[in-house]
């Protein structure tokens, strides 16, 4: 059986002990290694995070079985533990100097996606587009939250899914479109998707936004279909990535935030 042993050298001395009792001491394996003695940014600030845990655990344990259902309800959107969901919330809130905990919420965990649209702009529109064939049964949702005012003539807000099929001998588009209430405060909408005869194609995800200006929140889109949510981004952890932005003039805003404020 091997037998493993370690000391620590000071920092500079590996060079002496490499040239001088290493050389000699032929019938050990040695392996010297050096610990650095300044960490660089990124682990400085990755061990500072595993910090957080040990007060996050305190936090936690002080809350009531009620709240910690409601983590519960609010983890089972995304597939996460109560806890897990919390750890990675209150982390963000600790790093990014934000007092209390969030409230759990069934329509957004975590990150959402934001569309600021204010003057000159009044119209607003990011898609998806991909390459999959779309199987039915087959639906589509969002959460939301909006705070619009018409700028127009014809104000609306609209999540679209389109899918394309061969039939007769030429290319058809099929539309299905959620109508979002321009005031609203956290809800969520769904829709099924109208099957047609012919070959199935492709679909796309589009968010339109037109003769308005202000605010939308959007969290948990979800085009659904063979069992799974067919989407790189439903918990919209970064939009910007996924999300093509189709009309963003000037004037619009499109991100990724954490939501306080207004975002509530």
């Amino acid at each position: 059986m091997a037998l493993i042993m370690g000391i620590t050298l000071p920092a500079g001395i590996e060079i002496i002990y490499n040239r001088t009792i290493r050389m000699y001491d032929i019938s050990v394996m040695c392996n010297v290694g050096k610990n650095p003695r300044f960490f660089p940014r990124s682990k400085f600030y990755t061990l500072k995070e595993i910090t957080y845990l040990f007060d996050i655990a305190y936090a936690w344990s002080a809350l009531s079985d009620e709240v910690k259902d409601e983590w519960n309800y609010a983890a089972n959107v995304t597939g996460q533990h109560n806890y897990n969901l919390y750890v990675q919330d209150k982390s963000y809130r600790i790093k990014h100097g934000l007092a209390g905990d969030a409230t759990p919420s069934i329509y957004h965990q975590y990150k959402v996606g934001h569309l600021k649209i204010e003057a000159p702009a009044s119209s607003a529109a990011i898609a998806y587009h991909n390459s999959l064939r779309v199987n039915f049964p087959a639906s589509f949702e969002l959460c939301f939250k909006t705070d619009l005012t018409s700028a127009g003539d014809d104000p609306y807000a609209r999540l679209k899914f389109t899918w394309t099929r061969y039939h007769v001998g030429e290319n058809k588009l099929s539309t299905e479109v959620i109508e979002i209430p321009l005031s609203s405060g956290w809800d969520k909408l769904k829709k099924w998707v109208e099957y047609h005869k012919g070959i199935r194609g492709r679909w796309d995800l589009e968010l339109e936004l037109n003769d308005v200006t202000g605010d939308i929140w959007f969290d948990n889109i979800w085009p659904h279909y063979s069992g799974e949510i067919k989407f790189p981004d439903p918990y919209c952890l970064d939009v910007v990535k996924w999300w093509e932005g189709v009309n963003l003039p000037e004037g619009v805003t499109f991100e990724t935030i954490y939501p306080t404020g207004d975002a509530l």
